[in-house]
């Protein structure tokens, strides 16, 4: 059992890129076969709003990750924000950092609370819900990559700047 809500977003996300990846992959990464792709990054394009005024951060794609296995997204979604039912192509994987989440899978309601996960598997169909006591902050992982080309468009929204490569973990 996870001792604080913080430890899960680490191990969800290893869990579906490793998954994502397969053992060929890591197996390159390590035996020291040139990268293709970021050893580090603060995501591919930031400050992206939809219609309904969603905040978007891509985070990973093919860019930076060097493949299609996954995409990640932060989205800030305003209070009374309703998404109508859809479906996706790829496992979406919705992971609450604040705020209160409606998380409506196939007809079921679920009210998701930071630290919380809901689950969407290819052709389910989810609907998007705030309550309008506040915006909600999620983190959303695609598996496999394909999705966020249909919110991301080019030239919408900025490039984040890099991350430096640290001479030292402690200055």
């Amino acid at each position: 059992m996870f001792r604080s809500r913080a430890a899960i977003l680490p191990v969800l996300c290893l869990g579906i890129i490793t998954a994502a990846l397969g053992a060929d992959s890591l197996e390159r990464a390590v035996d020291g076969s040139k990268a293709t792709y970021a050893y580090a990054t603060n995501g591919v394009v930031d400050n992206v709003a939809d219609r309904l005024g969603d905040q978007w951060k891509l985070l990973l794609d093919k860019s930076n990750l060097g493949g299609n296995e996954l995409e990640a997204a932060e989205l800030t979604m305003p209070s009374g924000t309703s998404v109508r039912s859809h479906t996706h192509g790829s496992l979406e994987v919705i992971y609450v950092l604040s705020g209160i989440y409606g998380h409506e899978v196939n007809g079921k309601l679920y009210l998701l609370k930071p630290g919380m996960v809901g689950i969407v598997r290819p052709g389910d169909r989810v609907r998007h819900l705030v309550p309008k006591g506040g915006p909600v902050k999620v983190l959303i992982i695609w598996a496999p990559a394909g999705e966020a080309a249909k919110i991301f468009r080019q030239g919408n929204g900025v490039a984040p700047e890099p991350v430096q490569e640290a001479k030292a973990l402690d200055p």
